[in-house]
């Protein structure tokens, strides 16, 4: 294998600083992970070109660093890639020859950037297609070799995750829209994120999926870190949680000391934000880590909030010493938006889309979703893709045609029962659908599902990335936005999502 490496020209566009900056941190993990030296060197060969979404673009040399990187080394690399970055990302492989020694200095530091070679300015047909000149991509559809600036402008309004701190950067107090159902909530988790509300320690929130209490902990942490920023907050899902305490103890002769590191890491932050915490139940070990993370944070005064889909009393496999000390705090529910908190937020969600949609409509989709946040953006983003693909303005009439045929029975949808139906519909099994497929037409088919999961179902991204084949949520919150974004922009994308629709509710309708 040879030791050359390739050198890419970050001053071309952001999207290329930002490749070399997550590639950077990455070739950090990876040289001080427990990675033999020869499994090091694969990465030695690999220069970042460019960062499209969650799709980050690496070159390498040859076909046979590109069969390792994808084969033998490609849970290592997605696991770096997914710490450097703070997201779930996606590599692209391009096979390019090496064009410089890499200098002796760099060498010594493999973790260094990638240094500037040559002005690369790349050659754009006059009518553009995104689509000329199709890249690899390992678990996607295929990506533009280019991508125009426009395309980055409809990323402002999904999640922003924060690589240290793990929040969503996006979801703030001046982004959660208060009404009756969710007034009090929001009061005590601004009071929590000034630092007046020492009273309210822990701080439990509690309700139905959907109504906002993910958001409520991101916009605490960001709020937080606006007011002091030397502080340390660590937002986390149970399932993170569980994964990192189990990593700490699968190799037993380090375990002792990734036991002590797993704890710094918990029990030095000065604001501890945990989601879902009801998945803990029942893990007898994980619980008994939380329980002495807990009371290390809160003897020491720091701040603890907890988001549940229930009350704390009523959750099952706690045992009673944690559940007497959250309720020695502040316990808080959010309730289904009422019909002008609703509107509202359509109004909002409409305003970070950058689209004007008439109060009609507004009170249209208002008035016929009524459980939570999470269908009404569905029933928005399926009426501005009509518009936006058939070119037409956004009316009451085409809201009213657009939506009828998905809402006008309550039924029942399993999960089960959306990946049997996805699987038929695209000539694929069950199997292929939660396997580890990774090829075009299976991972369409298997981001729809997942986006038809979070629509049609009430469960939570973890419990929809455990039914297929236990991803993780933001895997599952990748493809729900992805899925959600080219509904506007590509007609197929939306005809299959409008199809299946109609297909699980007729079936479930029977």
């Amino acid at each position: 294998m040879r030791k050359g490496t390739l050198v890419a020209d970050t001053t071309i566009n952001p999207a290329a600083t930002q490749a070399a900056d997550i590639w950077s941190d990455a070739l950090a993990i990876l040289h001080s992970s427990t990675l033999s030296a020869r499994e090091k060197g694969w990465f030695e060969d690999v220069v970042p070109e460019a960062v499209f979404g969650t799709t980050i673009v690496l070159c390498v040399s040859n076909a046979e660093v590109q069969q390792t990187l994808q084969t033998t080394l490609n849970e290592s690399l997605m696991n770096a890639l997914r710490i450097a970055s703070g997201q779930e990302m996606f590599p692209a492989f391009k096979i390019a020859p090496a064009v410089e020694e890499r200098p002796a200095a760099q060498t010594e530091r493999p973790h260094a950037k990638p240094v500037r070679h040559e002005e690369r300015t790349p050659e754009v047909p006059s009518a553009f297609d995104p689509y000329a000149g199709r890249t690899s991509v390992q678990g996607q559809l295929p990506i533009p070799a280019m991508i125009p600036s426009q395309s980055f402008e409809s990323g402002e309004r999904g999640p922003a995750l924060d690589p240290e701190t793990h929040l969503n950067k996006n979801a703030t107090f001046d982004t959660f829209v208060p009404g009756d159902s969710n007034r009090f909530a929001r009061t005590v988790a601004l009071a929590v994120a000034e630092g007046s509300g020492q009273d309210f320690n822990p701080l439990c929130i509690y309700g139905g999926s959907g109504l906002g209490k993910t958001h409520l902990l991101n916009a605490i942490g960001n709020y937080a870190l606006v007011k002091d920023p030397t502080l340390k907050v660590r937002y986390v899902t149970s399932e993170e949680f569980t994964n990192e305490f189990i990593d700490a103890l699968q190799n037993p002769s380090q375990s002792q000391g990734r036991i002590a590191e797993f704890n710094r890491r918990y029990r030095q932050v000065d604001v501890l934000l945990i989601d879902d915490i009801q998945f803990l139940g029942g893990k007898e070990a994980t619980l008994e880590q939380f329980f002495h993370t807990f009371n290390s944070l809160y003897q020491a005064s720091k701040r603890i909030v907890i988001a549940s889909d229930v009350a704390p009393k009523n959750l099952k496999g706690f045992e009673a010493r944690l559940i007497s000390r959250f309720d020695a705090g502040l316990t808080v529910d959010v309730k289904p938006p009422d019909l002008e908190t609703r509107i509202a937020i359509l109004r909002m969600m409409s305003g970070m889309n950058g689209v004007t949609i008439p109060n009609d409509v507004l009170d249209l989709i208002a008035e016929r979703f009524t459980e939570n946040i999470r269908e009404l953006e569905g029933a928005l983003t399926r009426v501005t893709a009509v518009a936006s693909l058939s070119n037409q303005p956004v009316t009451k009439a085409l809201a009213e045609q657009t939506l009828q045929d998905f809402f006008t029975t309550d039924v029942e949808v399993k999960p089960s029962d959306i990946i049997g139906q996805v699987a038929k519909y695209f000539h694929l099994t069950f199997d292929q659908i939660v396997g580890r497929t990774r090829t075009k037409n299976v991972a369409l088919a298997r981001q729809i599902a997942m986006y038809l999961s979070r629509e049609m179902t009430s469960i939570s991204l973890k419990d929809i990335g455990d039914v297929f084949g236990g991803r993780d949520h933001t895997t599952v919150m990748h493809a729900c936005t992805r899925i959600s974004d080219e509904m506007r922009e590509k007609q197929e994308i939306y005809n299959y999502v409008m199809e299946l629709t109609v297909r699980l509710k007729q079936r479930s309708a029977e």
